[in-house]
């Protein structure tokens, strides 16, 4: 489901350890200390270095997480990552069954070796803040693990969370708007929308319950507009990428959205200097104006509120 890794890295123009360093020390004054730095791939314990980061970073007084497969951690880089003191890890884990996680991600032993990872990191972790979250993609394949999944949490004293999001386009696709209709996405997404709807509203009422589910309960909701009317739902919501985040990729680009033209690069640039900047205004301005149908706007940037059937009509459209 993501085909990022077709693309070719030109290692000698990466950042270097050090312009990471120097822009994390750049962000002083410039965000507030609970700011969050994620690390992300592909997959980011591949990256040389990535834990020597994370321990930099968190030394500067901000908060860290990491979104991994779980594949390359063993007993010694368990050690590793709760002594660099990550903040959080977050595993992707797609199924309750090894069968499904393991289809789904198409590397056999996929997850046992996220078993394996949850126990060797709740080994060393005492003493540390180190928090395990799991990552959950609803997709048609997993569709009927997903309470499981959920009730699995809730019993395993280990993990602190899971949090759901719902099947897109995979990355490195030419962007379509009826990609799930194409015969090669066909077993991502879920079609028997009686189905969905069940699974959503059980998981707004776990949540309400209490559940350890990160997601908002009416985001469930939105994953049922989303599921029915894909295209409907995303076009009816303004996306607010650029307002609090921003991305910096591994050639040092800043940018707020990968359809968008950079900002600038860590490389050579002031980030609280070209914050406000025309350039960033005007690409603002186009995100803001942005109507084609990517992943931000149903799982990245939720927002609480009412699903469109429910919310009261006005004369005029609001966003």
């Amino acid at each position: 489901m993501c085909n990022i890794w077709n693309i070719k890295d030109d290692y000698n123009t990466q950042t270097t350890m050090q312009q990471k360093k120097n822009f994390v020390r750049s962000l002083r004054g410039f965000v507030d200390t609970d700011f969050e730095f994620h690390l992300s791939g592909g997959e980011p314990l591949m990256s040389e270095g990535v834990l020597e980061l994370v321990n930099f970073i968190s030394g500067e007084g901000y908060r860290t997480n990491i979104v991994t497969n779980g594949f390359l951690i063993d007993e010694l880089m368990a050690k590793e990552i709760v002594n660099s003191k990550l903040g959080t890890l977050t595993l992707s884990l797609d199924g309750i069954r090894s069968q499904t996680h393991d289809f789904i991600r198409g590397v056999k032993g996929s997850f046992r070796r996220i078993i394996k990872a949850i126990e060797y990191l709740d080994k060393y972790r005492k003493g540390s803040k180190l928090k395990i979250a799991i990552l959950t993609t609803i997709m048609k394949t997993n569709l009927n693990e997903i309470l499981k999944l959920a009730k699995w949490t809730q019993r395993n004293r280990k993990i602190e969370m899971i949090s759901f999001q719902a099947v897109t386009q995979p990355f490195c696709q030419e962007m379509d708007r009826d990609w799930f209709k194409n015969d090669k996405n066909r077993f991502l997404w879920p079609d028997d929308l009686k189905k969905v709807s069940k699974v959503m509203r059980c998981l707004k009422k776990m949540k309400a319950s209490g559940y350890k589910i990160g997601n908002h309960q009416n985001h469930f909701l939105h994953f049922n507009e989303y599921f029915a009317e894909p295209n409907i739902f995303l076009k009816k919501i303004k996306c607010n990428l650029g307002d609090y985040e921003f991305h910096v990729d591994p050639y040092g680009k800043i940018f707020f959205c990968c359809l968008t033209e950079g900002i600038g690069n860590i490389k050579t640039d002031n980030l609280a200097v070209l914050w406000d900047s025309v350039k960033t205004q005007e690409t603002r301005k186009e995100v803001y104006g942005c109507k084609k149908n990517c992943h931000i706007m149903i799982n990245c940037f939720y927002e609480d509120e009412l699903p469109f059937k429910d919310k009261p009509v006005l004369n005029k459209p609001t966003f």
